[in-house]
This record gives structure tokens, sequence and C-alpha cells, in this order.
């Protein structure tokens, strides 16, 4: 099994998927991944927070590339106290591990142990991060959760999956983040809630959306979201005094959400 790179943001699980795939002789990257089972036009929403592109993980979204080809993925809860025994017996496997610095997970591929614990690292050429990780069993533990969930790629029967209420549950995901963001900007906040916000409503769109968005070359419409997107990160670096809606134009949002919605609804259509 080779390393593979991340070519878009936060692409981490699908470059490992990426990499799993490899050792069943499936050649492919994220990108091959996120167009097929089309990513970019993708939005859901789990525990109250709005989710699109990368986000947008595990084997709900897996497996509709893996079905077609005979496979899926088993997903299991592992307790931090099983989780070295449970990746010797396993074997090769997908899960995500804590870095220092980093605020959230990381998906790595476990390839085997041999005194140590062997990782393939997806990241980007051009960083300057190791591609392969080893870590001592004390290291692996204290980067690992209470509860890690650990995906290993396992045979399936072959099938064709209907992406249509994917689509249409994305347009009501769009419409509704969209409405909440308006609701949310009309108002004055206080600090802690403006943070606990910013992922909650606006990654999806001024995020991940944004990469979603460049990997169709839907430059033009990417390009208006990234101007919401300084004016909400000059806010967010402000004093927050006055409602968000002084600093960014929820008419503008809105317009940009319509045009991507129809953008979705032309994919949905072509798919059909």
């Amino acid at each position: 099994m080779q390393p593979k790179y991340m070519h878009f943001n936060s692409s981490c699980s699908y470059t490992a998927l990426a990499m799993l795939l490899e050792e069943k002789g499936i050649d492919t990257e994220d990108t091959d991944i996120a167009l097929e089972i089309g990513l970019p036009w993708m939005f859901d929403r789990e525990e109250g927070y709005y989710l699109a592109g990368p986000m947008l993980q595990g084997a709900k979204w897996f497996d509709l590339f893996l079905n077609p080809r005979g496979l899926c993925l088993d997903e299991e809860i592992v307790e931090r106290d099983r989780l070295a025994g449970y990746l010797r017996s396993n074997g090769t496997c997908m899960l995500g591990i804590k870095f220092s610095g980093n605020n959230g997970k990381h998906a790595v591929v476990f390839t085997g142990y041999d005194g140590k614990y062997h990782f393939l690292n997806p990241t980007t050429e051009k960083k300057l991060q190791p591609v392969e990780l080893a870590m001592t069993e004390a290291e692996l533990l204290d980067s690992a959760d209470e509860l890690t969930m650990v995906g290993t790629l396992r045979e399936h029967a072959a099938e064709k999956p209907d992406l249509s209420a994917l689509f249409e549950n994305s347009v009501k995901m769009m419409r509704e983040n969209c409405a909440e963001i308006t609701e949310f900007a009309n108002d004055a906040h206080s600090e802690e809630e403006h943070n606990e916000a910013r992922d909650r409503l606006f990654r999806a769109f001024l995020v991940d959306g944004i990469s979603m968005l460049e990997l169709v070359n839907e430059f033009d419409l990417a390009i208006g979201f990234r101007r919401i997107q300084q004016n909400y990160l000059c806010f967010m670096g402000g004093h927050k005094r006055l409602p968000l809606k002084a600093s960014i134009s929820t008419d503008d949002l809105k317009k940009l959400v319509d045009r991507y919605i129809s953008l979705c609804e032309k994919a949905a259509a072509e798919r059909k």
C-alpha cells in the first residue's frame, strides 16, 4: 500500500479510503471518489450541524462509492483500552486520531505492527508532513479519543446506489442552512454564541462548499462565497458588537445559495 495525497480541503478521510481501496486492487483518489458520489452537491445536517463536502464521512457516504464495487465500510466503535489490541488483531483499517496543535481528528490508515503501530498519513504534497507514522502504544492511546470509530473494507453485494433522495435532502439542507444564517445574522450575539455557530452554521457554505465548487470548476460562484467568507472572518476577528448583518449581506448570500441549488438540481437531473 502506497501513500496518497489530499487534493481538496479536509479530504483526509477520502484519501484514507483511497488508500484502503488500493489494497483491494482499486486505484483511485479522493477527487475520484468525491466526484462519483456527487459530493460537491451534497449537504446534510447531523446533531444540529450543517455539513458539506469532506465533512460528510463514514459508511453512509463512502458506501455510495464502495457498493458498486462489491464492498462496504464496516464501522466499529472501539474503546481506548481495546484499541491497540483491536488494531493488532484486525489489520488494515482507517481511524481518526488527534494531532498536537489540531482541534479535530485526522484520518489515518493502520498498516501493521512490529513493536510500533504503523500508519499512512494523508497529507498534501505541499505540506512538509510525514506520509508514514510510527507510534508506540502509549503514543497511540494518547492520540485516541475515549471511543474511536474504526472502518474496515468488507465484501458486499454489488449494487448501484440511488442518489435522488440525497440530492433532494441536500437542496432542503441548503435552504434551511441559509435561513438559519439569516436569522442568526439579524441579532447581536455573545462571543460564545458566535464561536459555537462558526462550524455549526457557517462552515458548510463558507469553507467546504467553496472547496467543492472549486473541485467542479465553478470558480465564479466560489469567488462569490469567498467574498462573504472574507467579510465573515473580518467580523469574527473584531469586537462583534453589532449584528453580523452589518458585515455580511444575507441578500447576497441567498443569491449565491440559490445559484448553488440550481447547480445541484442540474447535477441531479443529469444523473437520472
